[in-house]
């Protein structure tokens, strides 16, 4: 984007270059290689939120290495408890928090970020949606925030401000999330399953783009504003590249150009005239006058993977099979494990299932014939032992509890003291199978960020360490998958 003097604004989004991915320990479809020699300086280098394919340590670390002159790191509020780590790891940086809806001056452009407006809690809550504008014209990068424009009310305030930021011209850069479709694709049991899921999938994404696309009643809408274009772009998270084909063919049956097709579809039927398009990796795109006005590939960018390798294919049958195994083998102090299990229970899990209300605990202890057991497997998968923790009406607090009752949720307690750690989160287990219970509540409780930052610091900062001593995230990733060798 052109600052107010004419020179170029450059900023580098959530940079995640590296092969695999820590937190959904998979790959990145496709692999990148870059020449900053040619791709050119960044300015700023921005960050949105703590999930691992966006704040990726090692990339972080290789770019501290390879951008010169070193950029400004931009960094949502939410994430100022790192803020030591980054001064540690990233010390030629200088270090800008963008505060909710108070703009910055990034030198001829206005920089301004806010929250979610979505009234329930998510795993992503510390994520900011980032606007740029240079007076004339503004972007949006709704990152994986990803908000409700289904509601009129929140679609008429985007509208204004995407409105007053880019009165020539505006770009709304969204994130769509493909690990839905993929772990619909990935846990279907059989072939028809698989079938199913898909249609299922597709019939959501039509509903979808009617609610974020269609008038619903907004005033200020911003598809409704000649001079906006919608750009779709896709997470790129599957399984390793290591592990043999064809697993790249079951693993994206959506595809970001239908989304786009369909978003487009509604918003051609409403006589919108926003312009909608999917942008495919490596792929350079230029707006002006509010179109799309020029496609080419980018410069200093090599992308190693196909998008014909990943195109979907409903006659494989292919099934998942994941071992119902903790991520780490090996017997560890069951004692010591079991006190830091109780802690956490009480300190965390109590106060998240009391204030979520998803469902009310009332009527969770209710439905669980007055109490909510969780149990824990104490051992490796070769030998455990199970201990049970339980609250009830009598007593509102987490104990061990005899193991006669039948558990909502189990562990094994190896993941959790890793969890403990920083050395799992709370999509590590994808290549696992959990050990049983109807839901795992309490696993998606430690990857709420305002909860558990502590928790959300001791992973990051345990990556930077291992970039800084030469490891990368196969390192990480690649033993926990050693059972499909």
């Amino acid at each position: 984007m052109d600052r107010h003097s004419g020179q170029s604004f450059r900023i580098l989004a959530d940079p995640w270059l590296d092969d695999h991915v820590i937190g959904d320990v998979g790959g990145r479809f496709p692999r990148v290689r870059t020449d900053w020699s040619e791709l050119g300086p960044i300015d700023a280098v921005w960050v949105s939120h703590a999930h691992t394919d966006h704040l990726c340590p090692y990339s972080l670390i290789k770019l501290h290495e390879d951008l010169t002159p070193a950029p400004q790191l931009l960094l949502p509020i939410s994430l100022a408890y790192l803020k030591d780590i980054f001064e540690e790891y990233l010390p030629s940086w200088p270090i800008t928090f963008i505060a909710q809806e108070e703009p910055i001056d990034l030198g001829g452009i206005e920089a301004q970020a806010f929250f979610n407006l979505a009234p329930q809690a998510s795993n992503e809550d510390d994520c900011m949606i980032l606007l740029l504008s240079n007076g004339r014209e503004a972007l949006l990068s709704e990152a994986d925030a990803l908000l409700p424009n289904e509601d009129p009310e929140v679609r008429n305030l985007v509208g204004m401000l995407l409105g007053e930021a880019g009165p020539e011209q505006r770009v709304f850069l969204t994130t769509r999330n493909e690990l839905e479709a993929t772990m619909a694709s990935i846990d279907a049991e059989d072939l028809d399953e698989r079938r199913e899921s898909t249609l299922e999938q597709r019939a959501q994404l039509a509903e979808h783009a009617e609610s974020q696309i269609a008038a619903n009643g907004s005033e200020y809408c911003a598809w409704a504003n000649p001079g906006t274009v919608r750009l779709i772009i896709g997470q790129g998270i599957g399984l390793p590249h290591e592990i043999p084909d064809p697993w790249n063919k079951v693993l994206f049956p959506i595809s970001l150009a239908d989304r786009a097709r369909l978003e487009q579809e509604v918003a051609t039927r409403e006589g919108l005239p926003v312009q909608i398009s999917a942008v495919q990796p490596g792929e350079s795109i230029t707006v002006s006058d509010g179109k799309i006005s020029d496609r080419s590939s980018v410069t200093g960018l090599e992308v190693l993977d196909s998008e014909a390798s990943r195109t979907f294919d409903e006659n494989i049958d292919l099934i998942a099979d994941f071992p119902v195994a903790p991520l780490r083998e090996g017997r560890r102090d069951g004692e010591k494990q079991h006190e830091a299990i109780l802690s956490q229970l009480q300190k965390r899990y109590l106060p998240y299932l009391i204030g979520q209300r998803q469902p009310a605990v009332e009527h969770r202890l209710s439905a669980g014939l007055g109490e909510s057991r969780v149990r824990i497997r104490y051992g490796d998968s070769s030998e455990w032992t199970t201990r049970d923790y339980a609250i009830d009406f009598a007593h509102l607090e987490f104990r061990e509890v005899s193991g006669d009752g039948t558990p909502d949720e189990e562990y094994w307690a190896n993941d959790l003291d890793d969890y403990f750690l920083g050395h799992a989160d709370d999509f590590t287990t994808f290549c696992r199978t959990f050990p049983g219970g109807v839901h795992h509540q309490f696993w998606d409780c430690l990857g709420m960020p305002f909860l558990n930052n502590d928790l959300v610091a001791k992973k990051i900062r345990h990556h930077f360490e291992q970039a800084v001593a030469g490891k990368n995230a196969a390192d990480y990733v690649l033993p926990l998958w050693s059972f499909q060798s």
